[in-house]
């Protein structure tokens, strides 16, 4: 069906199972040696596991799907164990980056057979400790128990299939409490600046922010632009994935901090464009809108 000529993430576990470290052999191969000699050892069962810096999101159409989660690892625990192996990209105090791809541990087991390599991992995942950027470590969990996947009939459509049976908000919940992050507890007093009616803006995660949607197109929101709760006031990428922000997607709990039919005006845009920011960075300062105003439409200028 495909062929890379290269090395795929998940060459550990044939490595594991055949015993060839097939990097080594690359390398023979670019040096012009010969690996005729090379003998496959066929030697048990070996699964890995991508762990992801990255927190669900529900669709509006209610499917549950994973955005990167950049930001610094402040714990980082992975215990040596009998029949495992990682490969890790970050460590404690590191940073994961807005930039690239958000694997941060490839985790590798290796046992007699399929069954033992799941109890393997799934043990092995109690151990560990990921905080300060949000993984996907409950996500494996539940799957490892999952009784569909043990029996391993399964095709393409496991994933969406078995996260729609999932208690989304639990997820969600053990996710931000593994990574020590939690709730922010946002509400208007926490966003008002003191002695003003104006409110701060934080960003809800780490990543590049952007004021307009495509050089040469007109920002979103500048200063003075009354606006709705709707409104696109920014994109922000990480990890080459994009996202939108609007004063609807400020919520404490499940309660919009911005109820829909209210107008704010903006007072001031903070980041430049393509700057990184960091989760609870100012983005922007806001107000109540005056009565009887009305939104501001952007048209480009030719």
């Amino acid at each position: 069906m495909e062929m890379n000529t290269r090395l795929q993430v998940e060459h550990p576990v044939t490595e594991a199972v055949t015993g060839i470290d097939i990097v080594m052999a690359q390398f023979r191969i670019a040096a012009g040696e010969s690996i005729d000699s090379l003998e496959p050892n066929w030697n048990g069962y070996s699964m890995e596991l991508r762990i992801n810096a990255e927190k669900p999101t529900t669709g509006a159409d209610g499917t549950l799907t994973f955005v990167p989660c950049p930001g610094e690892v402040t714990k980082f625990r992975f215990p040596e164990a009998p029949g495992i192996s990682l490969i890790r990209a970050v460590d404690e105090g590191r940073m994961v980056t807005p930039y690239y791809d958000g694997m941060i541990v490839q985790l590798i087991a290796h046992a007699h057979d399929r069954k033992k390599a799941i109890r393997m991992l799934r043990s092995y995942l109690d151990t560990v400790e990921v905080q300060g950027i949000c993984t996907n470590i409950p996500l494996l969990k539940r799957i490892l128990d999952d009784k569909v996947f043990n029996k391993g009939i399964y095709d393409t459509t496991y994933l969406k299939e078995f996260t729609a049976r999932l208690d989304t908000a639990a997820l969600t919940k053990e996710i931000e409490d593994a990574a020590g992050l939690g709730s922010r507890g946002l509400d208007m007093e926490a966003l008002r600046i003191t002695g003003t009616n104006e409110l701060r803006l934080p960003a809800p995660s780490a990543g590049v922010f952007y004021r307009t949607p495509s050089p040469g197109e007109p920002e979103f929101v500048r200063p003075g632009d009354v606006i709705d709760v709707f409104r696109t006031l920014c994109l922000l990428e990480a990890m080459k994935t994009f996202s939108t922000l609007s004063l609807a997607a400020f919520r404490a709990d499940d309660t919009p901090l911005f109820p829909a039919g209210n107008y704010f005006e903006v007072v001031r845009v903070v980041p430049e464009n393509g700057q990184a920011v960091n989760r609870d960075d100012l983005l922007f300062v806001i107000r109540p809108a005056a009565d009887g105003a009305v939104p501001t439409n952007h048209k480009r200028e030719e």
